[in-house]
């Protein structure tokens, strides 16, 4: 049991946007000794092992999904994780209107925009509406929890973990 927590643990912020900005920043900052170095107090920190974090920075190697079918909870939290790398995407685009949109938020709007693509088949507009709203409840609830039961950083950490290994 705890070895499949770990090994979905991983997946789970390879995926995330705080795992690729992670790994982003420390191939831009540092290299050599330096990134090793960094490297290992990124394992330290999160709780992974050190190989699997080093094929991810260096290599950018991932692991292959876990399951046929992930569970809906998941699901749900790696959705919002590829959306915030997209309204992320969108803020640096100078032509995008996402910077005026939504300003400093990141997470509210990837939520809103992962609830919409997983409602389908929804006729009304009223009714997509009214979905829409219960479900980013939930939605915000099971992404908290998934990070929370697989301990892994937000978007909301990402700087501090930087801070912390470089």
């Amino acid at each position: 049991m705890i070895k499949n927590y770990d090994r979905v643990r991983f997946f789970l912020f390879v995926n995330s946007y705080s795992g690729k900005k992670i790994s982003s920043q420390l191939k831009e900052r540092l290299n050599g000794e330096e990134l090793t170095k960094a490297i290992k107090r990124l394992a330290n920190v999160l709780d992974f092992k050190y190989r699997q974090v080093s094929n991810f920075v260096i290599f950018d190697l991932k692991p292959n999904s876990l399951y046929q079918r992930f569970p809906t909870s998941l699901k749900i939290y790696l959705e919002i994780e590829k959306e915030v790398a997209k309204v992320t995407e969108e803020k640096l685009d100078k032509y995008s209107t996402a910077l005026e949109d939504y300003q400093r938020q990141l997470l509210y709007p990837a939520i809103e925009r992962a609830v919409g693509n997983l409602l389908e088949n929804v006729e009304s507009d009223k009714k997509f509406q009214k979905l829409l709203e219960t479900e980013i409840k939930s939605a915000t609830n099971t992404y908290y929890k998934v990070a929370y039961k697989y301990k892994l950083p937000t978007i909301r950490v990402v700087p501090f973990i930087l801070r912390i290994i470089s």
